[in-house]
């Protein structure tokens, strides 16, 4: 990854968790206690912040060796217009994880998964709990989507992974918001929250942005349904916790 890319993904971490921390602080949708596992949220946000981008940086060396764009370019499309390919992308990339996602939840991939699902309360930093191995498989489609099916420049992809910060903070965060209409294609913090429920729920509401996968594929469940009396989290971190952490 180019030092243009981070640096509006850095640029965009700040401004969103401002904002975000902001209204959490002012309008909570549910009482939470900040500084339960503050540190182990802190270290979880500098693994997503450290490793994110390395995996990131050594997928994009490894197919660029491995001449991934000459072999697929035939179906490369990167003559289409910087909007097209930044909203194509997006759509792609969100498509994409919710498979990878789903994957996660099957027994083998499930420990890559345990240490997001050690969240007992949601708000945005403890939303960052990522396992190294997780933060791998994520970064795969993503490499190649943008750079060699896409063939997206500095600031196209600059803008293309920002937005993914926003989503994966946004989604997390402690907030009720309802959007009306837009709730129909547009993921919400109480979307997600049904994700993590101890409510048997957790292979549902797979999605990160658009809830299309969701109610193309049979795991969407109707947030304003389920009301707000869940526990969150099931998975303790108690034991095994650098297992957890690595994602094996």
């Amino acid at each position: 990854m180019g030092a243009r890319e981070q640096l509006y993904q850095a640029i965009t971490l700040v401004m969103v968790v401002l904002v975000l921390d902001f209204l959490e602080r002012h309008r909570p949708a549910y009482t939470v206690h900040r500084q339960r596992d503050l540190p182990l949220n802190i270290l979880a946000l500098l693994i997503v912040i450290v490793a994110g981008e390395m995996w990131k940086t050594l997928l994009l060396k490894g197919s660029n060796a491995l001449n991934l764009g000459s072999i697929i370019s035939p179906v490369s499309l990167r003559g289409l217009p910087s909007t097209v390919k930044i909203v194509l992308g997006v759509i792609l990339a969100d498509l994409s994880l919710y498979w990878v996602h789903r994957a996660m939840h099957r027994p083998w991939l499930w420990r890559t998964h345990t240490f997001h699902h050690s969240i007992g309360e949601i708000w945005w930093l403890a939303g960052s709990r990522t396992s190294l191995v997780h933060l791998l498989l994520f970064a795969g489609p993503q490499i190649f989507i943008a750079f060699h099916l896409l063939v997206l420049t500095p600031w196209e992809a600059g803008v293309a992974f920002s937005l993914g910060v926003v989503v994966n903070i946004w989604i997390h965060t402690n907030l009720s918001v309802n959007l009306g209409s837009l709730e129909k294609i547009l993921i919400t913090p109480d979307y997600h929250r049904i994700h993590h429920g101890a409510k048997g729920l957790s292979n549902m509401n797979l999605g990160f942005i658009f809830t299309f996968w969701d109610r193309m594929f049979g795991t969407y469940v109707n947030p304003r349904l389920m009301g707000k009396d869940f526990a969150i989290g099931f998975v303790s971190t108690r034991n095994h916790l650098l297992h957890m952490v690595v994602g094996l």
